[in-house]
């Protein structure tokens, strides 16, 4: 078997990996013009004739702007894709001298939007053994985690929602050196970029200068060190990813698309890497655009839990983490939607009317009639989002709204009301909920019942009570 047929048999391995996850959308390969993305593009093109491709062959390629000739190296991308009826997508960047880390932000976003417009379910690029060499010993040399340590990721998603995609790279173990030969051996035509050869980049001198000083010292030596390096780390990460998805999955309550509480209470001592772990992972499922946050804002996340509840902390994109009694709210304000306008008196709620919303918030609440008070489930298995009223003491009609300035409460037990505003504050509601929190109040504007919080004295159930209310409240 030779070389090529080899490669072709790698890479659809690695894409049948992902076949079920891509659903037979296009695949989106990413194409410079270079050797590797040469290569790449070859290989696809064979796949996709002998019916090896979960879906139809798509190329972008991005044009950032910084160079003279970048017009031709575009032409050239173009008419291989020509040759080999390829569907292709140009998309041209304006900058002047951007760093590497814009060009790569730029980059990704650009091939992002051409996905969505291809309804790509893969985007293929051609990152190699030695680019992943390069990424772990620039990582190393930077300063990094497991995570960074642990190299370029063979696939990982791009996107939110429905217009995500999985970037996959199938060549990470293929060697730039074999590459080079098969584009030889194709007789493929290859465009290199000379911004390649500029030692003004970082990763550049890194390549040039760097790896082959250590390796006429070390040889062989440093890719077996640097992979070793890579592959323990892989293998922590995995472990911490693991503990960080535990967490989440066994801790989080009240979670919706834009919000979730992270119960800590009883959490080890010893689990703060694991925590950490867990504020990533909420983090970039609660970021508009996905993102991960900082090393020093895990940090400060993390050492909240030795903070007094109601302390804060802001994110990426917005993110915001408040201590709480129990452990830790996480957020986008952004997407949490404004709590209704209920100067007017308040949002009407009907008995026996189907599941109502408070507002935009993401509060429901719904409530029955019942000639007797139901005996199941007891206070204790119902939980605080269920309350049972006695309606004789109220008036009509019943009403939501939120606070006030001036509310007063009388709590279940408490002969006289209190404030409103000390009484939150008392039993630890988190900051940002005291604004939304749905209060269901009668004819009178009494405060009866606070979901999640305490029914009021006023409608508490009596020794004769017979015809009672049951609501329930709950957040979607």
């Amino acid at each position: 078997m030779d070389s090529f047929q080899r490669l072709l048999d790698t890479t659809a391995r690695c894409l049948n990996r992902f076949e079920s996850i891509v659903a037979e959308r296009a695949v989106l390969a990413a194409v410079s013009g270079g050797i590797d993305s040469t290569v790449l593009l070859f290989v696809l093109a064979r796949l996709r004739d002998e019916g090896r491709l979960p879906g139809p062959l798509h190329v972008c390629h991005v044009d950032h702007g910084v160079r003279s000739d970048s017009r031709q190296n575009a032409q050239h991308v173009v008419d291989q894709c020509d040759r080999l009826d390829v569907p292709v997508v140009v998309r041209r960047l304006g900058f002047v001298r951007p760093s590497e880390e814009c060009l790569r932000q730029a980059r990704y976003a650009a091939l992002s939007e051409v996905a969505r417009e291809a309804g790509a379910g893969l985007l293929i690029t051609a990152h190699h053994a030695d680019d992943n060499l390069e990424t772990v010993l620039f990582r190393m040399l930077r300063g990094t985690g497991p995570r960074g340590l642990a190299g370029i990721p063979e696939a990982r998603w791009l996107g939110r929602g429905d217009h995500r995609h999985l970037l996959v790279r199938p060549f990470l173990r293929t060697r730039r050196s074999t590459l080079a030969t098969l584009a030889h051996k194709l007789g493929a035509e290859v465009y290199e970029d000379p911004s390649n050869q500029d030692l003004g980049f970082t990763r550049n001198r890194l390549r040039l200068e760097t790896i082959p000083a250590l390796r006429s010292q070390l040889g062989i030596g440093l890719d077996v060190a640097l992979m070793t390096v890579a592959s323990t780390a892989r293998a922590a990460n995995e472990i911490l990813e693991a503990q960080g998805l535990r967490i989440l999955s066994q801790r989080a309550r009240h979670k919706t698309q834009w919000r979730l509480e992270l119960d800590l209470q009883g959490l080890d001592a010893d689990a703060g890497p694991f925590l950490g772990e867990a504020l990533r992972q909420a983090h970039v499922a609660l970021h508009p655009h996905g993102d991960a946050p900082s090393t020093a804002w895990l940090e400060r996340a993390t050492a909240l839990c030795q903070q007094p509840d109601g302390k804060r902390l802001a994110g990426r994109g917005g993110v915001l983490v408040e201590r709480t009694r129990e452990g830790l709210l996480l957020l986008d304000p952004e997407r949490a939607g404004p709590p209704p306008r209920t100067h007017d008196g308040g949002q009407l709620f009907r008995w026996d009317g189907g599941r109502q919303r408070f507002g935009a918030t993401e509060w429901w609440l719904e409530a029955f009639e019942h000639p007797l008070p139901p005996l199941v489930p007891a206070p204790a298995e119902a939980g605080r989002h269920r309350a049972l009223l006695d309606p004789r003491a109220t008036t009509l009609p019943w009403r939501l709204r939120t606070r006030r300035p001036g509310d007063r409460f009388q709590p279940l037990g408490c002969a006289q009301p209190v404030e409103l505003r000390r009484f939150l504050q008392s039993r630890h509601v988190p900051r940002f909920d005291r604004d939304r929190l749905p209060l269901l109040v009668d004819g009178q504007d009494q405060i009866l019942w606070i979901p999640g919080v305490e029914i009021s004295e006023l409608a508490r159930l009596q020794l004769n009570t017979r015809r009672s209310i049951e609501v329930q409240a709950g957040v979607a």
